[in-house]
Order: C-alpha cells, then structure tokens, then sequence
C-alpha cells in the first residue's frame, strides 16, 4: 500500500486546523458547539471547489486538537467519499437544506410530498434523513432557522486584548554611520493588538522578509502572550507554508487580507502613518540620527513604552497601555518561554536509508543507526537549519547532523564484507 507523503499528511493537517480556527471563532460569538459544527458541515473547505465532511468527522477533529493540539489532526485520511452522500449529488443536497431551512416547522415528510412535485429526482427520504444527520441537521437543528448568509466587510473592532493581531511591513530609514559610508535601507516590521491598540512588538530589519516577520512574532508573544487570531496581507513574508504550520503549532487562526482590499487593514497603515510622521520625523533631527540597526531600535522600543502606549488613542479614548491591561481573557502566556523555538519549526517526513542518513534541501544528513528503515519526522527551523530534530512516533530520537564523508571514509574496512 502506498505510503501518503508527508506533504499530503500537512496539507491535510492544516486543512483540519483551518475548520477547527473557525469553530473557535463560532464558540467566541455565543454559538453552541453542536451549532459550530453544524455550520462548518453545511459548507466546503477550504472554498466552493473544495470537499464536505460530516457534523461527525469535524466533531473527532475537534475532540482529537482539544487532546493533543495540532498533532491531533494528522490522524489518517478519510475515506475519498468522506462527508459526501453516495445517494444525494452536491447540488441536490444544498437544494434540500435550503428548503428545509425556509421552512423549519414543517415536518420532513409533508415537505418531502412537496419536493417530490419539482423535476429533480429525489432518493427515499430515508437516505434525505442520512444525509441531514451527515449535515448536522438532527430534529432540534432543522427548528432552528435558515443557514446565515455572508454579508459584506464592515467596519469591526476585535472584543479583547490578544483577540486579533495585525501585522506589516513598511520602508524604514536608512541608515549610514559616515559620509563616506554605504547607506543601508531598513524595513519595519510592526504587529497591531486591535482591540487596544497596543502594539506587542515592533523592530526595524534589514529584510522584508519571513525569517524578521517570524522573530517579531516570537518576540511579540514573549511579551504579550499568543493571540487568537493572526491579519495579514498577501505578502510573500507571511503567505507560506511554514507560516502556517508556525500558526498552527501556537495555535493561531491566520487570516490573510483578500487581494486589492488594502482598506481591510487600516488600522496597522494607520499605525505606520503615526511612526512615520512621529519617530522617524525626529529621528531627521539634528542630534537624533540613529547611526546603526541596534540604536535603531532601541530608540523606537523607548518611543514604544514611553510615547505612543502612555499616549490617549483618539478611536478608544484610552491609552493603548490602559485598555490592553484591562481585560486578559483572551490573553494565552507561553507555559515555558525557553520552549517556544520548537514551536517554529516546520515538520518534513523522510525514510531513514539502509546507511543511516536522509537528505533535506540538498543536505546529506546522519541519523541515530537504529531508525534505518523507517519513517521519521525532522522538526527544524527552515531558515536557519542549526537544529534539526528527529522524531518517530511522536518520541525525540536526536539530532541529525551533517554526514562528513571524509571521516566516514576513514572508518570503512575494505576486509570486511559489508553486502551480507
């Protein structure tokens, strides 16, 4: 039987943590479970030419992260029909529920009789009955009224602290310690709290680019705990794979800007207006000039902690200080700020060879002998490839390194019949 690769098992993982994200957000509006599950069943994923899976598969799903987290959701595939009714097509099956949602208090069988007088073929209402219950439509549900609607994009403001972040890059200044000196260009990176407008950590880099979004993040978590949910647009620095498998580990819900909506996060421009034309002004004076990246920055954390968060915001009528400080409920502290590494890590799965090694991005790497054979999973961080972990079976085995075929060379006994 053919092995699924370990990018179908991710794809597939992340897929699962999309739906679950959604149910969160459906529990913080009020909505009961049964009811979440309902909705993210009656809809597919992750848009209109994806696949339906049933109220059941997303209840394990749900139950299997709440127990084991992310790890949780790469459980087997299900099977290719899962969620879809062999006996009702898609088309016929929304046709259905949206007449049973226009008419809640009518009993199945008499709308059943009225279904039967349109052209469209209809299977017994017993397999109807199947494929509600697959939906997520029992008795209680169908009296509940019709499915929401999506409306348009309205103005919002997260409820809490830590509920919504918003984060972008910007050009910083440039930078030069003489005149004879290469002018260096900066870019700020900078994340937004939107409920109190606090800003949980912002630094000047010198790139545009994953590695600086993902080390803000990291930062901004150590000091203000992890967020629910995650805005950004649809730069290359944060619309990449192993972005999501970070969100998914700290269990954040990353929602992407649409294309040319540009207005949809105002907030985080507006906020990068007010640095512009406040830190960056003075830093134009005379005497204020920073002449390297660590003056830089430790320029704009003071302008942070002693301007800009002690300063009343005109939209909330409070300091971004004060209002970030008064509520915490949404606010998750890492348990222990010496692990967080691991959880930026992105996950590859390889098959150990008969020598004991695997490859990863044109790299030839030892693993501990007793694995060959077998399937591991290497943690590690993408950018910086220091730490490579390997995992079978959910168990830390070690670390690989870099094979030296030279020493290897050394060790071989060409007396030895290595073929039996």
């Amino acid at each position: 039987m053919q092995k699924t690769s370990s990018q179908t098992k991710e794809r597939r993982a992340l897929l699962r943590f999309e739906i679950i994200c959604q149910i969160k957000t459906l529990r913080q509006e009020g909505n009961p479970l049964s009811e979440c599950l309902r909705k993210v069943s009656s809809r597919p994923w992750p848009d209109s030419s994806g696949a339906y899976f049933s109220y059941r598969t997303v209840e394990t799903w749900w139950y299997a992260y709440n127990k084991k987290g992310f790890g949780g959701l790469s459980g087997k595939p299900a099977r290719r029909d899962a969620g879809r009714s062999r006996a009702i097509d898609q088309d016929t099956g929304l046709w259905i529920i949206e007449n049973i949602t226009k008419n809640p208090s009518t009993p199945l069988q008499v709308l059943y009789r009225h279904l039967q007088k349109s052209d469209r073929k209809l299977p017994s209402i017993s397999a109807v009955r199947r494929y509600l219950k697959l939906k997520g439509y029992d008795a209680k549900s169908l009296r509940g009224g019709r499915l929401d609607g999506g409306g348009p994009t309205k103005a919002f403001e997260a409820p809490a602290p830590g509920d919504l972040w918003m984060v972008d890059f910007a050009n910083g200044p440039t930078l030069s310690s003489g005149t004879n000196s290469k002018a260096v260009p900066t870019y700020l990176c900078v994340i937004l709290d939107d409920h109190s407008r606090l800003i949980p950590y912002g630094a000047y880099c010198l790139k545009e680019d994953t590695a600086s979004f993902l080390d803000c993040l990291k930062q901004a978590i150590l000091r203000r705990g992890v967020p629910l949910k995650l805005y950004t647009d649809q730069g290359k620095p944060f619309v990449n794979h192993h972005v999501r498998i970070v969100c998914a580990n700290l269990g954040i819900r990353l929602i992407h800007a649409k294309p040319y909506h540009a207005w949809s996060k105002g907030k985080v421009e507006r906020l990068i207006q007010t640095i512009q034309n406040d830190f960056e002004a003075n830093l134009r004076l005379e005497g204020n000039r920073a002449h390297n990246l660590s003056e830089l920055n430790t320029a704009f954390s003071r302008w942070i902690a002693g301007t800009y968060h002690l300063r009343i915001h005109s939209s909330t009528g409070m300091t971004p200080h004060d209002r970030f400080n008064r509520s915490t409920t949404c606010i998750r502290p890492i348990e222990n700020p010496d692990d967080i590494d691991p959880l930026f890590y992105t996950r590859t799965q390889r098959t150990v060879r008969k020598d004991g090694t695997v490859t990863l991005d044109k790299l030839l790497l030892e693993v501990p002998l007793s694995l060959r054979g077998l399937e591991v999973e290497l943690r590690y961080n993408p950018i910086l490839l220091d730490r490579i972990e390997v995992w079978h079976k959910d168990s830390l085995q070690g670390l690989a390194r870099r094979a030296n075929l030279a020493i290897n060379s050394q060790t071989f006994n060409p007396s030895r019949n290595y073929a039996r």
